[in-house]
């Protein structure tokens, strides 16, 4: 017979087990609930196992003497490469593993050339896609185990792989790690302190070649994408931007302001011998941005 689990309670919410769906915002019932539940981790909000995850919810804790948690995005490593820029790259990882900075990855961390992809990758990357997954695994298995990789989302170079053989090497290398699978885009609800703020992550696409046009590529989304912030990988630019909207308080009876940060999440791809040189695309700034997010109030602050 097997024993009964023993079910620890919300210590707000104290009638609250954890075995069905929260009726409430509370974080504590919802860690208490992803817990108990583990295939929500993974399945979402869905509830479909092998699909990627519609909402994200992560409680992140507040550094120790801070009012902020801080969150880097990362992407666009293109490990393997000859281009890439590694150094720099674990330079950040390193950053915010030794400062216990939570991470959320925005695709294309892996090159993936093959032979039917446009372009020359294939002859150029230094290794061939088995070998950059499995160190890229190395790379960010420090950062997973120690719990501040809140996800994981697939770029359009991974998915050369998807579409040549339908193998979704993002969804292997996060079921290897333990941590959640976004797919190509995916909505964030982070829980910071008494605040939750809203996030909408994507790994992107465009071709869009100035800085402005880029953020116009993002800022369009916040037509029909009603978030807090706003993040998109793919473009290899670092810059922000917020949308600004007014809208009536009926509560309060007020006209407010509420603004959505725009995010270009750079790239660790270096100009020169890339394709951005070959077709005379502006030369970018490496790197990745990070935000704080305040947890006795409603503040963003995006650093790139």
């Amino acid at each position: 017979m097997n024993e009964e689990r023993k079910v620890s309670k919300c210590n707000v919410h104290h009638n609250y087990s954890g075995m069905s769906k929260p009726g409430t915002d509370c974080p504590n019932c919802w860690s208490l609930y992803l817990e108990k539940n583990p295939i929500q981790q993974y399945a979402g909000e869905d509830g479909i196992v092998g699909r990627q995850i519609r909402l994200n919810q992560v409680k992140l804790e507040i550094a120790d003497g801070k009012d902020y948690a801080r969150l880097l995005f990362f992407g666009d490593l293109h490990y393997g490469h000859p281009q890439c820029d590694l150094k720099k790259a674990k330079g950040y990882l390193d950053w915010a593993l030794k400062n216990n900075v939570y991470v959320i990855c925005m695709g294309d961390l892996l090159e993936c050339g093959l032979t039917t992809s446009i372009g020359d990758s294939v002859y150029q990357q230094d290794l061939n896609p088995q070998e950059q997954l499995e160190e890229v695994i190395e790379l960010l298995k420090p950062l997973a185990d120690k719990g501040l990789i809140i996800g994981i989302h697939a770029g359009n170079h991974e998915n050369r792989i998807t579409k040549a053989t339908s193998i979704d090497v993002t969804k292997i290398m996060a079921k290897i790690l333990g941590v959640k699978y976004l797919g190509y885009a995916c909505w964030n609800m982070l829980w910071v302190g008494s605040q939750k703020y809203s996030l909408y992550s994507t790994h992107g696409s465009g071709g869009s070649r100035f800085k402005h046009t880029k953020l116009k590529t993002v800022m369009d989304l916040a037509q029909w994408i009603d978030a807090d912030m706003i993040a998109m990988g793919h473009l290899h630019s670092l810059a922000t931007e917020a949308v600004i909207k007014q809208r009536v308080d009926f509560r309060n009876r007020q006209v407010k302001n509420n603004d959505c940060k725009i995010i270009l999440t750079g790239s660790f791809l270096e100009w020169d011998k890339s394709y951005a040189q070959m077709m005379n695309m502006p030369i970018t700034k490496l790197g990745a941005p990070t935000i704080k997010l305040m947890a006795n109030k409603d503040n963003i602050v995006v650093s790139v």
